[in-house]
C-alpha cells in the first residue's frame, strides 16, 4: 500500500512537472498544441494499476491547471479531474484482465473504430462551428496524426506483440476520457462560463463543440501514448525487475 501512495504522488508529481515544460517549450505541429506528457501517467497506469494511474493523474492535472494553466479550480474539479481519472483508470484495468476471445475481439473494433469516429467529429464540428473554409486549416491536421493509433495496434496485432493489450486500452481509455472533457466544458460554459485564457469566449458554448474539443484533444494526445508509453514502462521493468510482479504481464496472456 505504501509504494502505491508512493507511486500515486510520483505520478502526479511527475505528469504536472513535465507539463509544465511544455507551456515554456510547446509542441506545434501545423500550429496545434500536443500534449506529450500523457505517456507518463500511462506508464504508472501499466506498471502500479488503474488505480495510481488515475488518482495520480487526476491530481497531476489538478495541479497543473491551477498553477500554470487556466487557473480555474471549479472547472478542473468538475472536467479535468474525473476526465483523467476515467480515462487512465480504463488503461490500467483493461490490459491486465483476461477477457474471453469474443469480448477481447469486440474490445480491439471498439478501439480501431475510435479514430475515423472521431475524425469524422473534428470534421463535421469544424464545419458547423467555422465554416467550410477551416476544413484545410491547421486544426484538420489533428486527424492525419491519429491515424498512427489505428496502425500502432493492427500492427501489434498482427505481429502478436506483448503492448497490442495496452494499445488497444489507451485508445479506448483516451476516447472517454476526452469525451467528458467535451461535454464538460460544453456544460460548464453553460452554466459557470469559462476562463478568458481559454481563449475560446465567456458565452455559452454551442453543442458541435463537444465533437471539437472531444477529437482534439484525443488526436493531440494518443500518438505520444502509445509510441512513448510501451518503452518507457519497458525500460522501468528491465531497470527494477520487482516491478513485473506488481500486476499480471501481458506477455503472459
Amino acid at each position: 500500500m505504501s509504494l502505491r501512495l508512493v507511486m500515486t504522488a510520483m505520478n502526479a508529481a511527475v505528469y504536472a512537472g513535465i507539463g509544465a515544460l511544455w507551456t515554456a517549450f510547446p509542441l506545434l505541429i501545423f500550429g496545434v498544441r500536443f500534449w506529450p506528457q500523457v505517456f507518463v501517467p500511462a506508464t504508472f497506469s501499466v506498471l502500479f494499476g488503474p488505480w495510481v494511474g488515475g488518482v495520480g493523474a487526476m491530481i497531476g492535472i489538478f495541479l497543473a491547471d491551477v498553477i500554470y494553466g487556466h487557473h480555474d479550480a471549479l472547472l478542473s474539479l468538475l472536467v479535468g479531474v474525473p476526465s483523467n481519472f476515467v480515462g487512465f483508470f480504463i488503461v490500467g484495468w483493461l490490459p491486465n484482465h483476461n477477457f474471453r476471445p469474443f469480448a477481447r475481439k469486440l474490445l480491439v473494433s471498439l478501439s480501431l473504430l475510435i479514430q475515423p469516429a472521431y475524425a469524422v467529429a473534428l470534421v463535421y464540428s469544424l464545419f458547423v462551428l467555422y465554416g467550410a473554409a477551416t476544413l484545410g486549416s491547421s486544426t484538420s491536421y489533428l486527424g492525419f496524426a491519429g491515424l498512427v493509433a489505428v496502425f500502432a495496434i493492427v500492427a501489434l496485432f498482427v505481429l502478436r506483440n506483448r503492448w497490442a493489450d495496452f494499445e488497444v486500452a489507451a485508445s479506448i481509455g483516451l476516447a472517454v476520457g476526452t469525451g467528458i472533457i467535451g461535454v464538460g466544458l460544453v456544460a460548464y460554459s453553460a452554466i459557470f462560463g469559462l476562463p478568458l485564457v481559454l481563449g475560446l469566449g465567456t458565452k455559452p458554448l454551442a453543442g458541435a463543440f463537444v465533437y471539437l474539443a472531444a477529437a482534439s484533444n484525443y488526436f493531440s494526445e494518443i500518438p505520444f501514448m502509445v509510441i512513448l508509453t510501451p518503452p518507457v514502462a519497458a525500460a522501468c521493468r528491465a531497470a527494477f525487475p520487482s516491478l513485473r510482479g506488481l500486476l499480471p504481464n501481458p506477455s503472459k496472456k
